[in-house]
């Protein structure tokens, strides 16, 4: 049986497809052209026809009759623009009941079609996908004037459909990275949660290795907390309340002071700064303000010309003599925070209370 030669080609329709247009709502960017066409041209009726495998969808359309204005649809045997799919020429029909190619085609009754100018809607890939077209009611001859404006307006509607087009596909990228990187961040809370059980197994062989694998793991917990915020969010940034009060959460009581402005924060400054505020809450637990009854905590910060500052102020706690030597601590403010944020992390062995300030440069 030899093909149907008026049938779409396949990589047409995946084209036509693939804009995201067939039975999608109407648009006032669309709506303006088709409006347009009816002044300029003094036509009473123009449509945006898209031509799929057995229809044609109306993605704007002006001076229909019902019910095709409210159903935005034909089927072929009730389309001019199918032809103009079909040969990727203007058609231009001056008596429609004297053309040979449509004098049978049921638009002429069904829906007054007497006089038809159809441009055809081609892809940047060179597929046509449709027809920008005016209607008249009556017979008529088309003007070269009508033709050319016809011909500019097709344009404006062929942008418009490259604007969708290239939206809908960084849409489609989009999704494409979320789904990848959600896999990601899981694979990554799966490892962590892996290196602490290795850890605590650790720990469990050897007896010397509590205290060290009590501390490791309180770090990788933090980690996996600010982690865990990240995968939550998605690809909303995390702010620093979210990231204090998921630190200050274990301490349940109100023995920290939190004051602040609402700042967000990316993905890696939460990292590390969730890494200095553990580390932080650990020493005071441990050995500063948090170790007694009565010690308490100030925790404040300022987002001010791109720059964070932040104050850990501690009061009430055990007398405080700086350290002997540099430990985890040191290397974390100093080399980690301060190098990787591009800041300056300064802390104070005052007698009456450790104090600690970060000073960050941060994009708002």
């Amino acid at each position: 049986m030899p093909p149907d030669r008026d049938a779409p080609a396949p990589d047409r329709l995946t084209a036509l497809l693939q804009t995201d247009l067939l039975d999608s709502p109407p648009e006032p960017g669309f709506d303006r052209v088709t409006r347009l066409v009816t002044r300029l041209l003094q036509a009473p009726a123009s449509i945006i026809a898209l031509v799929d495998r057995d229809r044609q969808f109306f993605k704007s359309s002006v001076g229909l009759c019902e019910p095709w204005a409210s159903l935005r649809e034909t089927p072929l045997s009730h389309s001019f623009c199918q032809h103009v799919v079909t040969t990727a020429h203007p058609l231009i029909v001056s008596d429609a009941q004297q053309h040979p190619l449509v004098k049978d085609n049921l638009a002429i009754p069904s829906l007054g079609v007497h006089a038809y100018l159809g441009i055809p809607l081609k892809l940047p890939g060179g597929e046509v996908i449709g027809a920008l077209c005016a209607i008249d009611h009556v017979p008529r001859a088309w003007s070269d004037d009508d033709i050319a404006q016809l011909t500019e307006l097709s344009e404006i509607v062929m942008d418009e459909i490259a604007l969708r087009t290239e939206n809908a596909r960084r849409r489609t990228i989009e999704q494409h990275q979320r789904v990848l990187v959600h896999e990601l961040n899981h694979r990554v809370k799966n490892t962590l949660a892996l290196v602490d059980s290795v850890i605590a197994l650790s720990v469990r062989a050897d007896a010397a290795f509590a205290d060290f694998g009590e501390v490791l793991r309180g770090r990788i917990a933090a980690l996996t907390r600010s982690h865990a915020l990240a995968l939550d969010r998605g690809r909303e940034a995390i702010t620093l309340d979210e990231l204090v009060q998921a630190e200050l959460a274990p301490l349940q009581g109100e023995r920290v002071a939190v004051d602040g402005a609402a700042v967000k924060l990316a993905p890696s400054a939460a990292l590390y700064l969730s890494m200095g505020l553990h580390e932080l809450v650990t020493n005071a637990v441990k050995y500063g303000a948090l170790s007694n009854d009565v010690g308490r905590v100030a925790l404040g910060w300022t987002f001010a010309d791109g720059r964070l500052k932040l104050s850990w102020q501690e009061n009430g706690g055990p007398p405080v003599t700086p350290p002997a030597r540099n430990g985890f601590g040191s290397l974390l403010f100093e080399r980690i925070i301060g190098a990787a944020l591009k800041g300056q992390v300064t802390r104070d062995f005052a007698a009456d209370g450790l104090k600690v300030t970060f000073d960050l440069p941060l994009t708002a």
